[in-house]
């Protein structure tokens, strides 16, 4: 049984999150400062960006009784984090095949009324769906490649605790 299901692992170095490190763990995703907006000649607002450059800044912070494995842990350094918060795609009926936009930890498939469907997982990021699949939602917890940002420890000498925070963002 795992404490948690975040997976930190520092590229070449290693898993980063020893026993009573990570517990009740709590995870943002939100989107990597890419995209620019701007007006059209007639008044729209459209997005310049590349789909390309669509990626994902994260902060993960946590209270527990050790401190992670952050000893090699620097800005820039590559880590791959197997994240807590899930991505969720719309499957229409009808479908045979869903693509993820990023690899995934876990995948879960439900119907309109929230049934749990089988989930067979083609190459790479293909899913694919079962053809009685009468159309619904594909939940899944991405694995991303990461770049360190920055992270703070702290100690609570007498709550007997260590805090941490560890912010990211999407290579």
């Amino acid at each position: 049984m795992n404490e948690t299901d975040l997976t930190l692992e520092i590229v070449g170095k290693g898993e980063a999150l020893p026993l009573f490190s990570a517990r009740e763990c709590i995870q943002t995703l939100t989107l990597a400062p890419q995209d620019s907006l701007r007006r059209t000649i007639n008044g729209h607002l459209v997005s310049i960006g590349h789909k390309t450059h669509r990626k994902f800044h994260s902060t993960v912070s946590c209270k527990d009784k050790i401190p992670p494995a952050f000893g090699e842990l620097w800005t820039g350094t590559l880590v791959k984090v197997g994240c807590l918060q899930s991505l969720t795609q719309t499957v229409p009926q009808g479908s045979a095949h869903i693509l993820l936009e990023r690899d995934a930890v876990s995948v879960d498939l439900y119907d309109e009324k929230g049934s749990v469907w089988p989930v067979d997982k083609g190459k790479n990021r293909l899913i694919d769906i079962h053809a009685d699949f009468p159309g619904g939602f594909l939940t899944y917890r991405p694995l991303l490649r990461m770049v360190v940002k920055n992270y703070c420890l702290e100690t609570d000498e007498w709550g007997l605790s260590v805090g941490w925070s560890l912010e990211l963002e999407e290579e």
